[in-house]
């Protein structure tokens, strides 16, 4: 999911509690988003899809609850994804992390 990192580049990442005593990692990818181009990608329409699907026989849902750590990264994205730790490591994600401006567009597109 991450390897060690010698990129220019690095978001600060830490943890936080959660009301329910579990942990989240964040990454505090401002920065990043900051000069992200938002991507265009509209929602389908229901009608659209209804029509695309006409004729299909075979039909499958992807849970996309955990996607973000199940796409692989374009390689030449890979070190924007690098992250510094508290304890100064700095480790650069090879699947999506979560809390990246365009991800949501792309993982349902993918």
């Amino acid at each position: 999911m991450v390897r060690e990192s010698k990129s220019p580049h690095s978001s600060p990442t830490f943890c936080v509690c959660k009301p329910n005593g579990k942990w989240r990692m964040v990454h505090a990818f401002n920065k990043l988003n900051a000069a992200t181009i938002p991507a265009s990608t509209p929602i389908p329409r229901k009608d659209v899809l209804q029509i695309n699907m006409a004729g299909c026989i075979i039909f499958s849902a992807l849970d996309m609850v955990d996607g973000y750590y199940q796409l692989l990264m374009r390689e030449s994205d890979i070190p924007l994804t690098a992250v510094s730790t508290p304890r100064g490591m700095l480790w650069e994600w090879l699947v999506m992390p979560q809390g990246l401006s365009n991800a949501p567009p792309h993982s349902i597109g993918s």
